[in-house]
């Protein structure tokens, strides 16, 4: 007994940077043996902010060159229903959230008469089951079940694949279903006007909603104090050079669209964001250290965006996954992916160049 404690104070007194990890997690796992799952990041704009600049056709070159990926899943910065009801179960730890990412279907619920449980299970045993060539009733009846669950891009896509005169109040879709996606549909959101319209020309019955505001709770404690201080952080030296963004955002309301996005994905667009912003945050020492909250909460969303990417990658192992998000996301995005032991980060260039 004396000799095991002697040996085991010897092994705490080793430094930690002399101790070597057990296992190598970065790249492909050297003992896979199939095809590794490929996962390409296009990190965007939000559209959002070009409504009023921007239609549906300028993003047509964009959508010709993604589908050459042919990814056979679409994940986009958009909250799962189950994430929905969470945020608005406890408004107390996530005050506005709910407001803010989450869309009322309380009508298209009293519509179709499915909760948001029944329309996941309904989801789930529709696409799990016989589903070739698929009637405009079945469509509409799935669009129905994607908006009870809190899915309505994936609700668009199925509206999107019926043929004009079959768009209509039928199959548990009424008035308010139909105006919600009607609205979702004319919005210039990358969620639908890149994610939804892609596994439409793709074929494909859905997308696949990543973003997680659950992640929020780590702030909701902070409140105003955070933000302020993170103003004072972001206003720090060196500032951040915003020079190439505004030149890409020109070139995208100027019809460059893969010059705007070639840049939106570039090193040079990541490294500026992250020195700009997370690398400043993380070091501060003032006060709270609120610099810190916030980065550990941007950390805790994107790793379990990250986690829901890799669920849907799951849908078809050794595949193609696109995920679409915001452009900072991009980096960690890169980097949570390229420690799963069978996936591969594609580079975005492939399509782009």
């Amino acid at each position: 007994m004396k000799a095991i404690l002697i040996a085991l104070a010897a092994l705490a007194c080793v430094p930690a940077s002399a101790q070597e990890v057990a296992y190598d997690f970065q790249g492909l796992d050297p003992a896979l043996t199939v095809e590794p799952t490929q996962v390409m990041v296009l990190g965007t704009t939000h559209l959002s902010q070009h409504r009023n600049e921007l239609s549906p056709p300028d993003l047509d070159v964009l959508l010709e060159r993604l589908a050459r990926f042919a990814p056979d899943a679409i994940t986009i910065e958009s909250m799962p229903g189950k994430i929905c009801e969470m945020v608005s179960a406890y408004p107390s730890e996530y005050p506005g959230v709910a407001d803010s990412y989450c869309h009322d279907m309380s009508g298209p619920r009293a519509e179709s008469g499915l909760d948001a449980a029944a329309g996941l299970a309904a989801v789930r045993a529709t696409l799990s089951g016989e589903w070739n060539n698929p009637s405009p009733s079945d469509r509409r009846k799935l669009a129905a079940a994607f908006l009870a669950a809190s899915d309505p891009y994936s609700a668009l896509v199925q509206w999107w694949h019926l043929e004009p005169e079959e768009r209509r109040m039928a199959d548990g879709l009424g008035e308010s279903s139909i105006a919600l996606l009607e609205k979702l549909g004319s919005s210039m959101n990358e969620n639908g006007q890149l994610g939804a319209r892609l596994a439409v020309m793709l074929g494909q019955d859905r997308v696949f909603p990543a973003d997680d505001h659950g992640a929020d709770s780590v702030l909701t404690a902070h409140g105003r104090a955070l933000w302020e201080r993170m103003g004072a952080i972001w206003r720090s030296e060196p500032q951040f050079d915003s020079s190439g963004r505004e030149e890409a955002d020109a070139a995208l309301l100027g019809g460059k669209v893969l010059e705007a996005y070639r840049y939106y994905n570039s090193p040079e667009m990541q490294s500026r964001a992250m020195n700009g912003d997370f690398r400043k945050a993380m070091n501060d020492n003032e006060g709270q250290g609120y610099g810190r909250i916030y980065l550990a909460w941007y950390q805790t969303r994107n790793l379990r965006m990250v986690a829901s990417i890799v669920a849907a990658s799951s849908q078809k192992p050794g595949g193609r996954t696109l995920a679409i998000v915001g452009a900072s996301h991009k980096p960690y995005f890169e980097a949570y992916l390229g420690v799963m032991h069978d996936i591969e980060v594609v580079n975005t260039g492939t399509v782009l160049d």
